[in-house]
């Protein structure tokens, strides 16, 4: 799958606009942009974040990540990836050590709709799930970045929904629902988010990484959204560019990665966000004020 997606890109692919970002003052050090007044933006970020809706549920990772990245030069690819590696190990998510089927992939491009275009019309794994609508739309957007997940839904136990001969599938558990809990859960199984060239310019591998990261751990919905400047989701906003952006995931960010890692994926998602923003809140009172 990876492969003939690589030999896709040959055809479509330049040199990437992308650069290394300035090293951090340790080496093991998580260079985040703060933010003040957390209380004050919690709405905002949540509400950007994490679209309200009551009978849905908010997916997440279930496997360790397992990041890749295609259309980068080789030494910018590797520092995507190990600053990827680095932020998922601050937030408590798992990743995938040595080889592995990638699950978060990132690909740049010179031309996003035609390489869309080009999976659409081989049937690419990676648009797994999404209907036609979709595809045309992730193709036409206007912007320099298209992203989506491919998710299912399982049983709240784990067990795989059953399809019958009437083609409908049916959850068979032991677990009831109720009003908040459900006896199913949603999960993301892989992520791609694809850049052009286009929209790399000045950006640095630690912004591209963080972005790409936070972007694929979200939800993704079909109607675009406007992410907050307190998020590195604002780098590809209207009217900002990559040295006004913030040049790493915020704390704001950071504290989505953890609750959203430390959060139940079998509560409705107007629980989930509750939930999640408390648990951010509770990461924002053990951050120092600037």
């Amino acid at each position: 799958m990876l492969g003939s997606l690589v030999a896709m890109l040959m055809s479509v692919s330049g040199a990437a606009n992308v650069h290394s970002a300035p090293p951090p003052a340790s080496p093991g050090e998580i260079v985040i942009q703060g933010v003040r007044d957390p209380k004050r933006r919690a709405n905002e970020y949540v509400d950007s974040i994490l679209p309200p809706m009551f009978d849905g549920q908010i997916g997440r990772f279930e496997d360790p990540l397992c990041p890749a990245a295609v259309g980068l030069p080789d030494n910018l690819k590797a520092e995507v990836l190990a600053r990827i590696r680095q932020v998922a190990a601050a937030a408590a998510i798992p990743v995938k050590a040595g080889k592995c089927t990638a699950n978060l992939m990132i690909i740049v491009v010179d031309d996003k709709k035609a390489l869309i275009e080009g999976m659409r019309d081989k049937k690419d794994t990676y648009l797994y799930g999404l209907g036609n609508a979709e595809v045309k739309h992730l193709e036409n957007l206007a912007g320099p970045v298209a992203a989506w997940q491919i998710t299912d839904v399982v049983g709240a136990d784990g067990m795989p929904l059953r399809v019958d001969g009437d083609g409908f599938p049916r959850l068979f558990t032991t677990m009831p629902p109720s009003r908040v809990v459900q006896n199913t859960r949603k999960r993301i199984l892989a992520g791609v988010v694809v850049l052009e060239q286009r929209g790399l310019v000045d950006v640095t591998t630690r912004q591209l990484a963080d972005y790409a990261l936070v972007r694929l751990l979200a939800p993704i919905e079909t109607k675009e959204r406007t992410p907050p400047d307190s998020s590195v989701l604002s780098l590809f906003n209207d009217g900002v560019n990559p040295e006004t952006a913030p040049q790493s995931l915020t704390w704001w960010d950071l504290a989505y990665l953890k609750a959203l890692s430390d959060t139940r994926s079998d509560i409705v998602a107007d629980v989930q966000r509750h939930e999640i923003r408390d648990k951010m809140l509770d990461e924002m009172a053990k951050v120092p004020q600037q």
